[in-house]
Order: C-alpha cells, then sequence, then structure tokens
C-alpha cells in the first residue's frame, strides 16, 4: 500500500512538473517598522525586523516531462519513432543526385 501512495505521489508531481502552475513558498522578509506618538505624530522609533510569510511562485511547464508523460500514457501515437507517411517506403536507400561538375573559365 505505501508503495501505491508514493507511485500515485510521483504521478502527481510529474503531472504537475508537465503542465506547470502557481505554487506557495514560504520566505522570510525583512520588514522595516516605524512607530509613532498617537498625540504628536512624531516618530518614536524605527527598526527591522524578520517576518515569515508566503510567496506564490509560477512553475513554468516542462517539455521532457510532457513527452515523458504522453510517450508512456499514449504510446501509439508518441512512441517516439515517426510513423511513415502514405507511399513512404520504410527504411531502405536514399538515392541521391550526383553532383553538377563545376563550370571551367573559357
Amino acid at each position: 500500500m505505501a508503495n501505491r501512495r508514493q507511485d500515485a505521489a510521483v504521478e502527481q508531481a510529474l503531472f504537475r512538473s508537465a503542465v506547470g502552475g502557481v505554487r506557495p513558498v514560504s520566505k522570510l522578509f525583512k520588514v522595516k517598522r516605524v512607530e509613532y506618538d498617537d498625540q504628536t505624530g512624531k516618530k518614536l522609533r524605527e527598526y527591522e525586523e524578520i517576518v515569515q510569510g508566503t510567496e506564490e511562485v509560477y512553475d513554468s511547464p516542462s517539455t521532457t516531462a510532457q513527452q515523458f508523460w504522453l510517450k508512456n500514457r499514449m504510446p501509439r501515437a508518441w512512441g517516439g519513432e515517426p510513423a511513415a507517411q502514405d507511399g513512404e517506403a520504410e527504411g531502405g536507400v536514399i538515392e541521391l543526385p550526383q553532383p553538377m561538375p563545376p563550370e571551367t573559365e573559357s
């Protein structure tokens, strides 16, 4: 049962990598704080502190993950070798035309 959960977790991670998306990331931020006197409005003190916050990060889709997913989920359509077009022979010899002789100056 543990193997199934691990396989499912890897499959979900591969899918997320293939399609990309937004994910939350926990980060530390340096914040400047200023305190004022309520009656006079004068600045009492100014200090900096580190606070933890969450930022959304965009992960772009991975074409490598997309290819891996498609080759394994749809092997007939994405099996790696392109299918021969109608009228094309599979394999064989390709004949190239003879090169033209160089022109001579008269």
